[in-house]
């Protein structure tokens, strides 16, 4: 969105006074509906398991871009991500059987650090980046047996880097699609993270200023091998959104 502006800024402005003019300082919050699918040891995380409830998330971010070719842009973004659950199934989770009624929390609540640069070449419409992400999870995945209070957890506390991949479409009548990608794969471990959103700049007449609204659909699916990571987990955690974001170039 403001990157278009940039471009037609930077044509007719000299180098110099770029570095003074062109940045962009973006930020926005959307609200996730999140449902979970797939299994966590023997325990699936559907009905027949943990019976984990859908939840809506909440997403903030902010991003900072410059025109400095070397230096890396900067996003930063918080994703609430924690469910929870009453199961009555039978199934075995972190070496514990489980026979009846039980209350389970599956937290995957993780900050992003991403830094990323744009590609330097002039694609009509479309805007892309790629980057390395550093995704802090701050979170516990858990079970409690109902009869003996007996609780069994393990904590999700570990920082995954993670490559970044963005593509940004803009139609030019205030209509824009996003796509997004952080991915990992390593030693039978794997976790991607897909958004797709499309979106609509409010004709509001505050120059340099875009407000945008937003909807789409987000997923994360995590793969673990119990030998490196002592859980084994298979799992998507996917939903539709729909949020807001400011951005202001100067």
């Amino acid at each position: 969105m403001k990157k278009l502006l940039a471009i037609a800024i930077a044509a007719s402005t000299p180098m110099m006074a770029q570095a003074d003019l062109l940045f962009t300082v973006e930020a926005g919050a959307n609200f996730w509906n999140v449902e979970a699918d797939g299994d966590a040891g023997d325990a699936e995380l559907g009905k027949d398991g943990l019976d984990l409830e859908s939840q809506t998330s909440n997403v903030l971010f902010v991003s900072f871009e410059h025109p400095v070719p070397v230096i890396p842009n900067i996003k930063i973004q918080k994703t609430d991500l924690d469910l929870s659950g009453d199961g009555t199934a039978s199934y075995e989770f972190l070496n514990i059987t489980y026979m009846g009624d039980t209350s389970s929390q599956f937290d995957l609540s993780h900050t992003d650090l991403t830094l990323y640069w744009g590609v330097p070449l002039p694609i009509p419409f479309f805007d892309i980046n790629f980057g390395l992400t550093a995704r802090q999870f701050d979170g516990i995945v858990s079970v409690t047996d109902k009869t003996t209070s007996n609780t069994e957890e393990q904590d999700l506390d570990f920082v995954l880097p993670m490559g970044y991949l963005n593509v940004d479409f803009d139609s030019h009548i205030g209509i824009y699609g996003r796509a997004e990608l952080n991915a990992i794969a390593y030693d039978g471990n794997s976790m991607t993270d897909t958004t797709f959103a499309v979106g609509y700049t409010l004709p509001l007449p505050i120059p340099m200023v875009d407000v945008n609204i937003e909807a789409g659909h987000r997923m994360i699916s995590l793969k673990t091998d119990e030998d490196s990571t002592d859980i084994d987990i298979n799992a998507d955690v996917s939903g539709m959104f729909a949020g807001l974001n400011v951005s202001i170039g100067l």
